[in-house]
């Protein structure tokens, strides 16, 4: 399959499976997922029930009916018109550019939360002002998010029933985060319905005539007490257009209204759309060039989406009927299997190194045979810029958020560690993702942000492995041998009775090596502690388990006896 330099989108279903493909340049760079056991719940609405609040945290305990309680923080309750004039601003700040780009369905919802950076708003926002600190200004400000946090305390009580969203999926025993601020996500814009008759333009519409049209417009259709973002797809749309999309998501709410009328908490109020509609609103821009469908009931999905979307694009969605399967067919079968290798090549020779931590990912950059061609400095610089690309990739790819490090080659000149920044904060602008980069230090080390909102790629598609229990090493043979050997004179010790008869269970793993001792292992425990013990092989247990069954009445005493 010949590559382009545009984008496709590929959407491959076998069995119940549903991935869709995002690609560039002919290599992958996003895989989404969907399996029936673990479907997406990113913009879910439910009716909570608040289970408790803990002041100290900021934040409440919300039961939405999953396996742990959603997190609630205090800013993200009851704070919908103060929050999203900090998101949005009115027409006076046109001239500024204002408005917040809410391009992706990830970033619609604004945290505020001392446990995460703050939003790129406020940032942003200062950033544009250009404006002092000013220390009372500063005081006052940090009294009154004080006195709303008591004063949120106070609101929420357990057993209170009350309307969440959520923000970002259940990640290893956490449970959702949520938020009270609910939005509705649409093809060309957002719907607030707490929004107070608001009105913001994405960011990435320049033309100032453009987005004073748009803001004129929406408000002219927009609800009384409801708000909305404009996002960037909207540019250049007719008013029919805009008029369907504002009616489909007022339908939406007021479906969510009439559900509220008899629902008991915990209930799922509202589902988000289903993973392909979702894609297509949010990746379907100008520049994708070809829609690939391998499943008839994907294929007429994606037709009647785009035929009100972008009938222009209707030409651009094919039905797939290859040979070979789908990924195969368009040369990234070999991208998708790389989710789950450590080292990734890099075209040069180099490759980089991707280890997964409890607390954060790291990247190690190595040269390879690629070392010894160039120059040292040279070498390095071209390293690291590709490697700096092919980071950014596998971040996108593997849907890797939260804290990552990246260790890079050392150089000597500062310059290039500049050029190597550059690069990567480049690369960063094509993730719809919300990261921040900090420059490279001293000993090569760059360190990175991004929004997590949900497990990555490889967390959801593969299981701990039950021979390391996820930590990719397995403990030593005899390091398992000498723990029995410990238990036995334990239990030797505690119950002196001789000629008890014990049956030990072990991997196979540890077997071979107890057998082929110099001295028959069964025989010198025997001599040693007077004990009859039978070896026998498990393969249930991991090479760093064992159990000692006591054969009289068959009744498990490894904890009973000693410690494993």
């Amino acid at each position: 399959m010949k590559k382009s330099s545009n984008k496709q989108l590929l959407m491959n279903k076998t069995g119940d499976e549903i991935q869709v493909a995002l690609v560039e340049e002919g290599r992958l760079v996003e895989l989404i997922i969907e399996r029936p056991e673990s479907r997406r719940s990113i913009g879910d609405i439910y009716l909570g029930r608040v289970h408790k609040v803990v002041e100290g945290l900021k934040a409440a305990f919300v039961d939405i009916g999953q396996k742990s309680d959603g997190f609630l923080h205090f800013s993200d309750v009851g704070t919908t018109n103060e929050d999203y004039r900090a998101l949005i601003e009115d027409d006076d700040d046109d001239e500024n550019g204002g408005g917040e780009d809410s391009d992706a369905d990830e970033t619609l919802h604004p945290v505020r939360s001392s446990e995460e950076p703050p939003s790129g708003t406020a940032v942003k926002s200062a950033a544009r002002s250009g404006a002092k600190r000013n220390p009372v200004e500063e005081q006052e400000k940090t009294e009154k998010r004080q006195s709303y946090t008591q004063l949120i305390a106070t609101k929420l009580k357990p057993n209170d029933s009350i309307l969440v969203q959520v923000i970002k999926e259940p990640i290893s025993s956490k449970g959702s985060r949520l938020t009270s601020d609910i939005t509705i996500a649409g093809r060309f814009m957002v719907l607030l319905p707490f929004g107070g008759g608001q009105v913001a333009v994405s960011r990435r519409v320049i033309a100032r005539k453009e987005r004073s049209r748009l803001k004129k417009l929406v408000r002219s259709i927009l609800p009384e007490g409801f708000g909305a973002i404009i996002r960037t797809v909207a540019e250049d749309q007719e008013e029919t257009l805009l008029k369907q999309d504002l009616e489909k998501l007022l339908a939406k709410w007021t479906q969510i209204e009439e559900k509220l009328q008899d629902a008991a908490p915990p209930q799922l109020i509202f589902k988000e759309d289903t993973i392909i509609s979702s894609v297509l609103r949010d990746s379907l821009t100008s520049d994708v060039t070809e829609i690939v469908a391998n499943s008839a009931q994907i294929h007429k999905e994606t037709l009647n989406y785009i035929q009100w979307a972008a009938p222009e694009m209707v030409k651009n969605v094919t039905f797939y009927q290859g040979k070979l399967p789908l990924f195969e067919g368009y040369g990234i079968a070999k991208d998708v299997e790389s989710i789950f290798s450590r080292k990734v090549w890099l075209k040069s020779g180099g490759y980089i190194i991707i280890e997964h931590t409890e607390a954060m990912v790291v990247v190690d950059v190595n040269s390879g045979r690629y070392a010894a061609k160039r120059e040292q400095e040279e070498n390095s610089l071209k390293t690291n810029l590709e490697a700096a690309r092919e980071v950014v990739r596998q971040l996108r790819l593997r849907d890797i958020g939260g804290i990552i490090v990246v260790d890079f080659i050392d150089m000597l000149d500062q310059k290039n560690a500049k050029k190597v920044y550059d690069s990567m904060k480049t690369e960063l602008r094509n993730d719809r993702a919300k990261s921040n980069i900090l420059p490279m230090s001293d000993f090569g080390i760059m360190q990175i942000t991004r929004e997590r909102i949900r497990p990555s790629l490889m967390q959801r598609m593969g299981d701990q492995c039950p021979a390391c229990g996820g930590s990719g090493v397995v403990q030593a043979r005899f390091t398992t041998i000498n723990q029995i050997e410990r238990w036995l004179r334990k239990y030797a010790l505690q119950h002196p009775m001789k000629f008890q008869q014990l049956d030990l269970y072990v991997s196979p793993t540890v077997v071979e090596p107890l057998q082929n001792s110099d001295m028959k292992t069964e025989l010198k425990w025997f001599l040693q502690h007077m004990l009859f013990v039978q070896v026998k092989p498990d393969e249930s247990l991991r090479s760093d388990d064992f159990r000692f069954y006591s054969r009289k009445n068959n009744k498990d005493i490894t904890a009973e006896y000693g410690d494993i």
